[in-house]
């Protein structure tokens, strides 16, 4: 995870510097609100990662020289082989931003799919 934690703080700052380089040349509110927001995002899971002790521990994929055999049936929890929910997930999300631009009476519509597809991954994750 550590590799990992440096690439989202690697992201951030990039975004950071990005949006301010964008500010400054071309003086566009949106497009530079937008780059800081992206900068926040990677520094959000990057600062979780640090906080919850995922760069203290070393692990195999922060070893360049891990053999892939010598963690071989490691149980990393349950993972369903094939689910639908994700579809539910985008079309809930695509029907929530459809009622921003056409009118809020997709809004329920979108909600409860999408509130659907959250408790059906839910259902599915614990076993």
């Amino acid at each position: 995870m550590k590799v990992a934690t440096r690439y989202f703080m690697a992201l951030g700052v990039f975004a950071a510097a990005l949006g301010a380089i964008y500010w400054f040349v071309t003086y566009e509110v949106v497009g530079a609100v937008l780059l800081v927001a992206f900068a926040g995002m990677p520094a959000i899971v990057a600062a979780y990662a640090i906080r919850h002790g995922a760069t203290r521990e070393r692990r195999a994929e922060d070893d360049p020289e891990a053999d892939i055999r010598a963690h071989a049936g490691e149980v990393l929890g349950p993972f369903p082989a094939e689910t639908v929910w994700p579809i539910f997930l985008v079309l809930g999300t695509i029907a929530i931003g459809a009622s921003l631009i056409y009118g809020l009476i997709l809004l329920p519509v979108g909600a409860v799919v999408f509130v659907g597809a959250i408790a059906g991954f839910a259902r599915e994750s614990r076993g």
